[in-house]
């Protein structure tokens, strides 16, 4: 696709529906999540992700929801156990517990669509 030099990449990819590079790494990262709690991804990712169990009875307990390390480093925020878990944590009820991968991917590619071009949407 030709376009002028002067034009914006973002309504370029907007146009393709492409999304963002970084709102594809986050999707990327979601997609080995969702595998990897479904025990379908290699087994050194399955032992990285931990479901939440909450000590005491609440609400939100069956929400599919993942614990999220602490760490002191930005390296450590950069993991996979905690990059994976705090944005699967984020992540609307809807898409955390979707029960078939095909459904669950565009699910994730809508929802980053509308976060990705919500502002340049007219």
């Amino acid at each position: 696709m030709r376009s002028p030099r002067s034009d914006s990449v973002t309504l370029l990819l907007h146009e393709l529906h492409r999304l963002p590079v970084v709102c594809r790494v986050d999707f990327k990262l979601l997609v080995f999540t969702y595998k990897s709690m479904h025990n379908d991804a290699p087994e050194y990712l399955c032992e990285l992700v931990c479901p939440y169990q909450p000590t005491r009875t609440l609400r939100n307990a069956n929400n599919n929801m993942l614990e999220v390390k602490r760490t002191r480093t930005k390296a450590g925020d950069c993991s996979f156990a905690v990059a994976a878990a705090s944005l699967w944590t984020n992540l609307p009820t809807v898409i955390k517990t979707c029960d078939n991968f095909t459904s669950c991917k565009r699910l994730l590619k809508t929802h980053f669509f509308r976060i990705a071009y919500q502002c340049s949407s007219t």
